[in-house]
């Protein structure tokens, strides 16, 4: 008598690999599409936080620039529409600083030297600039700045007074 082996017995695991990866295939790619969107969402988060930070940091810098030489100053004037100048007299000559809006950027003394504007990726673009004189009180002077990122869209504004003192020639 011949025995013969019976053939192995298949479970009935049979497509048990196949139902698996169609039930966790769809899972994962949610996942990682999931994944991608918060990469990339907090990518431009980051990016917009860093273009918002820029805008205040070149705001404050040109402020401080504009004040240091506001109380400097014997006085200040609107040369043209738009073009401060403040005069500093010293026993030389007389140097003055003129600060002027020009494309989007505050300009010092020349077109050649922006204060605001350097750093591209930040897209600071200044949409006013003014200095006036307090009508009530003379030699008090109202200092406006304001900005806007062209990546976020934010405005930004500064605003500060500054009292000229009346004989600085003489320090």
């Amino acid at each position: 008598m011949c025995m013969r082996k019976a053939p192995p017995r298949h479970s009935d695991a049979r497509g048990f690999l196949l139902t698996e990866l169609a039930v966790s295939l769809p899972i994962f790619v949610l996942l990682l599409t999931f994944l991608a969107f918060a990469l990339a969402w907090s990518w431009r988060s980051y990016q917009q936080e860093v273009a918002d930070a820029e805008l205040r940091q070149e705001m404050h810098i040109a402020a401080a620039r504009i004040v240091e030489s506001a109380l400097l100053s014997d006085y200040i004037r609107q040369r043209q529409r738009g073009i401060y100048e403040m005069r500093q007299s010293t026993q030389d000559h007389e140097p003055f600083d003129r600060y002027w809006l020009s494309d989007g950027r505050l300009v010092f003394k020349t077109v050649t030297f922006p204060i605001t504007g350097s750093f591209d990726r930040a897209g600071v673009h200044i949409m006013s600039f003014s200095i006036r004189e307090d009508d009530d009180h003379p030699r008090l002077y109202h200092i406006e700045l304001t900005g806007e990122s062209t990546v976020t869209g934010h405005r930004y504004s500064l605003a500060t007074s500054v009292y000229l003192r009346r004989d600085m020639g003489g320090m």
